[in-house]
């Protein structure tokens, strides 16, 4: 895991292709359906990303995703993942529609008591990393200067059976 986030950043900053570029930081919460083999979780979630304008009509961009956090009486389920993307941009005069595409590297992990009662010790447990391609449509609104609020729907998908729907609502901050 460590490997691929300097990898992440080593190649985030070799696109520094011209002298006046846009950075951006991003904040978004939303809602997620994963689903992963035999387990299926929907929920809130949230998300941290990077941004640089490396052309144009082209950023790079580096973030975090929380794809599903859920815990019951005898199931524990996490999946989080890191993701390196380009985004495509057109630019209007109320923002920015872009599609984004990109490669994620996802960590799921799940306890679940097999026994007969949770207090039998009989655990059910996996710790997985899976690579994942990320597909995504959303808009940039103006609100500011330097802010925008963003809408965005992504599908990440992957091995063995990884599929997730996300759908967040987020605050951009061009610095």
């Amino acid at each position: 895991m460590k490997q691929f986030v300097v990898g992440f950043i080593a190649l985030f900053f070799i696109f520094n292709a011209h002298s006046a570029s846009t950075n951006y930081g991003i904040a978004s919460v939303g809602y997620s359906d994963f689903e992963f083999t035999n387990v299926e979780n929907s929920g809130l979630t949230y998300s941290v990303a990077f941004g640089r304008e490396i052309h144009r009509q082209w950023y790079a961009e580096v973030g975090y995703l929380n794809l599903t956090n859920d815990s019951d009486n005898d199931t524990k389920l996490s999946g989080d993942a890191l993701y390196l993307a380009v985004l495509g941009k057109a630019n209007s005069q109320y923002g920015e529609l872009y599609y984004k595409l990109g490669v994620a590297n996802v960590d799921i992990a799940s306890t679940r008591y097999c026994g007969n009662s949770e207090f039998s010790g009989d655990a059910c447990s996996f710790d997985e990393g899976v690579v994942a391609g990320i597909a995504g449509l959303g808009f940039d609104y103006y609100v500011g200067l330097k802010s925008m609020v963003r809408l965005e729907y992504i599908y990440l998908g992957g091995e063995d059976n990884l599929s997730t729907h996300l759908v967040s609502l987020g605050f951009r901050y061009n610095f």
